[in-house]
């Protein structure tokens, strides 16, 4: 672990269990050290979950767009980046990317984090916490406007597949409801495994717009815009997690849009 001109890296090892049966790393295990190094740096300026929960705020990720340009091989070692950037709106933009043993870039996000007044349940201004990092040369910003995400309300879809996963006692986090990755987690998991054997994610982005709970029953949508996507050359899916309310209702949880592309035979 290192930071040097407020960017922080640090080194994950690729394990056996972090890869499928073509030996490529899992895209849930990119999600997990993205936003493990993002936690680390947090931590190491005294601004992690577990601090701000002690002044009555907490980390909230609403959005993160991750673009993947090689699957690591086992066995790997990762080497991964990550840097705040300055607020935009409301939001704390996020920056991470990931390099293997031999240099190969693996992917690059961008995340949108908002600080939360866990009593209000309403967000804070990020400068509250900006202070706090060291700022990084403009010349390595991104542009944290991701454009508009998946909306099941507008988009019309030809099909749509329905999956019913159950919520797992090792699924919640420090902020006592399910991690992130468990929603990219169910939404890859509602896809065949036919599908899953010929094509890989190139690119996903996902939404994150409340909050689930142990107790929660939920329902996964996946939405394709013609009924032969499953099989084009880059299918783009999207993809819904609904919660179920005590009155009947559901409420959307997170939503997504992903690209795949055929693996290289």
């Amino acid at each position: 672990m290192q930071i040097n001109e407020g960017i922080y890296s640090d080194d994950f090892a690729l394990n056996s269990y972090d890869v499928d049966h073509n030996n490529l790393a899992h895209t849930a295990y990119y999600f997990r050290i993205m936003q493990e190094v993002a936690g680390s740096h947090a931590y190491h300026r005294g601004v992690s979950i577990l601090h701000l929960q002690q002044e009555e705020k907490t980390w909230v990720v609403t959005r993160t767009n991750m673009k993947i340009l090689r699957y690591a091989h086992w066995p790997n070692t990762i080497h991964v980046e990550t840097w705040p950037q300055q607020p935009w709106k409301l939001y704390y933009p996020r920056v991470c990317r990931a390099q293997d043993t031999d240099g190969n870039m693996l992917f690059e996000s961008l995340s949108h984090w908002v600080v939360m007044d866990t009593q209000k349940n309403r967000p804070m201004k990020p400068q509250t916490i900006s202070k706090r990092f060291d700022h990084v040369a403009e010349n390595i910003y991104k542009d944290p406007n991701l454009g508009r995400r998946a909306d099941f309300e507008t988009d019309s879809f030809e099909h749509i597949l329905l999956h019913t996963p159950k919520v797992l006692y090792s699924d919640t986090d420090f902020n006592r409801h399910v991690n992130n990755v468990i929603y990219l987690e169910w939404m890859l998991e509602s896809l065949p495994f036919s599908f899953r054997d010929s094509y890989h994610i190139t690119e996903v982005d996902i939404s994150y717009r409340a909050q689930t709970y142990r107790e929660d029953t939920i329902t996964v949508h996946t939405g394709l815009l013609s009924a032969d996507m499953l099989t084009q050359q880059q299918p783009i899916i999207y993809h819904e997690v609904l919660r179920l309310l005590p009155d009947g209702e559901q409420e959307t949880v997170a939503v997504a849009t992903t690209t795949w592309s055929l693996h290289s035979q």
